[in-house]
């Protein structure tokens, strides 16, 4: 299950700087088509996270953690792709991104990995 979950990470996280490059370049079809599969995205990443919390790590205190910075990175790639297709500033969803994927993978692959 950890493999699906990364694999998915992963997807999520290319496919977000492809919206961003399509936000960027102002082709608004194509970014809403990626939008809603990077929420379907998002829904695996929730669902295979929360499986392993429950399964593999018994919702112990560091996991736990984990798992709400991850929700963090998810509001954080959300807020940047909405607030940036309606004009809105972004920069400190940026930051605050940047901070939670450290965080996440500081977690994950060194005090959970």
């Amino acid at each position: 299950m950890i493999h699906v979950h990364v694999t998915t990470w992963f997807l999520t996280l290319v496919l977000f700087f492809v919206a961003v490059y399509l936000l960027r370049a102002n082709k608004q079809k194509p970014l809403k088509i990626i939008q809603m599969v990077l929420r379907l995205l998002y829904l695996l990443v929730l669902g295979t996270g929360l499986h392993l919390l429950a399964a593999y790590y018994q919702f112990q205190g560091a996991a736990n953690i984990k798992a709400l910075v991850g929700l963090w990175v998810i509001f954080c790639m959300e807020f940047i792709l909405t607030r940036g297709s309606k004009g809105k500033p972004t920069k400190i969803f940026w930051i605050q991104l940047v901070i939670s994927l450290v965080l996440v993978f500081v977690y994950g692959y060194g005090i959970l990995g």
